[in-house]
C-alpha cells in the first residue's frame, strides 16, 4: 500500500496531546515523517476551530481538521486539492445560539437542572475542568456549535437525558474531560462523508486509521480501517468497546500515539521517509 492512501483521523486531547498539559513535542518529529510521506492527518476534536489552528501552528503544518465532534470540517483543499470551494469547508451542524434555544424550549427542567454548563462558570472553575490557562481559555469557550457541560444526576437519569436530546435532534458527547451538546452530528459521521466524497468525486478509496480515547471517538473508531485506543492517566478507558482489529497502545499520549501508528503502518507493510 501507498503512504499516500492513508488517512489518519486522530482526536487531540488524550490521543496525541498528553491529558495533562496537551503537549505533543516528543512526537512531532514523527508526525512530520508521516506527513512527509504523504499519509494525511485529520484531527478530528471536540476542540474549536482556534484550538485546532494553535496546534496546526505549534506542528509548522496546516492540516484539514474536523471541529466540535464532527460539526465542520475546515480547509478541504489540504485535503484534495480538488475540494476547494469558496469557503472551502462543509457546515453539517445549526449554530449553539439555535441548539442553546432548542434545550431551553423544549428540555424539561428535572434534566436542565442537572446541567451545569462550563459558559456559566466562573472562570477558576472553567480554567480547572478544562485544564487551561488564562491564554487558551478564551478559545476554548469560543465554540460555535456545541457547549461544554457536567450533568449532576444519576446514571438513570444520564440515560433518560440522552434519549430526550436524541428525539430533539441533539446529541450528547462524552469527552475525556467534560460532555458537550451538539446537533445530531458525530466525529463519526464527518468521517464517512468525506471518505465518501473522496470514493463518489474523486474515485478514491483510502485506507482510513482513527485514533481515540474516549466514548466521543467511538463513531469514529467503527468507521476506520484501523482503529486505535490511547489510554487516559488512570482510567480503563474504552474498555468494554468490542472491535476485532482494534489496536491498543500501552503508553498515554503523546508516546502512546506514535506506539499504535507505528503498529497500523507496519500492520500494512507501509515504511515511513525520514
Amino acid at each position: 500500500m501507498n503512504a499516500d492512501n492513508i488517512i489518519i483521523f486522530t482526536d487531540l486531547d488524550g490521543s496525541l496531546l498528553n491529558h495533562d498539559d496537551f503537549q505533543f513535542k516528543k512526537i512531532r518529529n514523527f508526525i512530520i515523517d508521516c506527513l512527509n510521506s504523504g499519509i494525511k492527518i485529520i484531527p478530528n476534536s471536540s476542540k474549536t476551530k482556534r484550538e485546532i489552528e494553535i496546534f496546526s501552528n505549534q506542528l509548522g503544518k496546516q492540516l484539514p481538521f474536523i471541529v466540535e465532534n464532527g460539526a465542520a470540517v475546515h480547509n478541504l483543499d489540504l485535503l484534495n486539492i480538488n475540494f476547494k470551494s469558496n469557503t472551502n469547508s462543509i457546515i453539517f451542524s445549526r449554530t449553539i445560539d439555535e441548539i442553546i434555544e432548542i434545550f431551553k424550549k423544549k428540555v424539561p427542567t428535572i434534566f436542565k437542572d442537572k446541567c451545569l454548563f462550563v459558559k456559566d462558570m466562573k472562570k477558576q472553575k472553567q480554567k480547572e475542568i478544562l485544564g487551561l490557562n488564562d491564554d487558551y481559555l478564551p478559545f476554548a469557550l469560543n465554540r460555535g456549535y456545541s457547549t461544554p457541560f457536567i450533568f449532576n444526576g444519576s446514571s438513570k437519569l444520564f440515560n433518560e437525558f440522552k434519549l430526550i436530546l436524541e428525539s430533539l435532534g441533539m446529541k450528547l458527547h462524552e469527552g475525556g474531560r467534560v460532555l458537550n451538546i451538539s446537533d445530531n452530528c458525530s466525529k463519526g459521521s464527518a468521517l464517512n462523508t468525506l471518505v465518501n466524497k473522496l470514493q463518489n468525486d474523486l474515485f478514491l478509496s483510502p485506507y482510513v486509521i482513527a485514533v481515540g480515547d474516549s466514548p466521543n471517538d467511538i463513531s469514529m473508531l467503527k468507521e476506520a480501517n484501523q482503529p486505535c485506543v490511547v489510554p487516559l492517566p488512570n482510567k480503563n478507558n474504552l474498555n468494554d468497546l468490542k472491535m476485532n482489529n482494534i489496536l491498543r497502545a500501552k503508553q498515554c499520549a503523546p508516546d502512546g500515539w506514535e506506539e499504535v501508528i507505528r503498529l497500523s503502518l507496519k500492520k500494512i507493510n507501509v515504511n515511513l521517509i525520514g
